[in-house]
């Protein structure tokens, strides 16, 4: 356990107007987990001041200072600890992100690992230069399309259902693809040749052995009575003298 507070004369910026002050109202103490160190769990007691703002067109009366790179407005975590929690969940999602944690000595649960996941800004959006379509089932005979960039193997969006129109109004939105990776449904062809007709169209990895298998599969099963024949009869042993 760390123990610490602010200077009291140093002036400190308005949460709600960025007026600085030095007029004091009161102290409490914040209680921050840090990142665990030498093996053992951290936590800073820092006494931090309420002060009143000075600028009478402001909203707040009073506000809380923050201490940059180590405090965030209703956080008890700190940044390191923050960021380090967020990046597990990237990798590792709720159970094993906590799994994970608990090995770092920082017991928190799978859900709140969760939370702090869904708390991370997405990326902005870029559009790709070779964008992957495929479609994914949601439940029973419920289908969606999800939009990937091939290059860097990130999502770009989803929608429900299967429909031509909604990728080509999406790539009429992003212009810039040039190469349009997708199954061999109809569906997909016609909305990449309506929204993006410069883009050449290919078939990716998996359903071109997806749909190699199924081919080789037919074709043997239409054959099947013609196998036997192929087969050489086995060889008479011959009698010994």
């Amino acid at each position: 356990m760390i123990q610490a507070r602010t200077r009291s004369g140093a002036p400190a910026g308005c949460t709600g107007c960025g007026t600085l002050s030095e007029w004091m109202h009161s102290r409490y103490v914040r209680h921050l987990a840090d990142a665990a160190l030498g093996g053992r769990p951290v936590r800073i007691d820092l006494s931090v001041r309420r002060l009143y703002c000075e600028n009478s067109a402001c909203p707040k009366m009073t506000f809380a200072e923050q201490v940059p790179g180590l405090t965030v407005r209703y956080q008890r975590r700190t940044p390191l600890l923050q960021h380090l929690v967020e990046a597990v969940g990237v990798v590792l999602a709720g159970r094993g992100g906590a799994r994970m944690l608990r090995i770092l000595n920082i017991s928190l649960s799978r859900c709140t690992v969760l939370a702090q996941l869904m708390r991370v800004p997405l990326p902005p959006l870029v559009t790709p230069r070779v964008l992957g379509v495929d479609d994914f089932a949601l439940y029973a005979d419920t289908y969606g399309t999800l939009l990937v960039d091939a290059d860097t193997r990130l999502p770009l969006t989803l929608w429900e259902g299967r429909d031509a129109e909604q990728l080509s109004r999406w790539l009429r939105g992003h212009p810039g693809v040039e190469i349009a990776c997708r199954d061999g449904s109809l569906t997909y062809r016609q909305g990449t040749a309506d929204g993006a007709p410069e883009a050449v169209q290919v078939s990716d990895r998996f359903h071109l052995w997806q749909g190699l298998s199924r081919r080789v599969q037919e074709i043997a099963a239409t054959h099947r009575g013609c196998l036997p024949t192929l087969f050489l009869p086995p060889r008479q042993p011959s009698p010994s003298s």
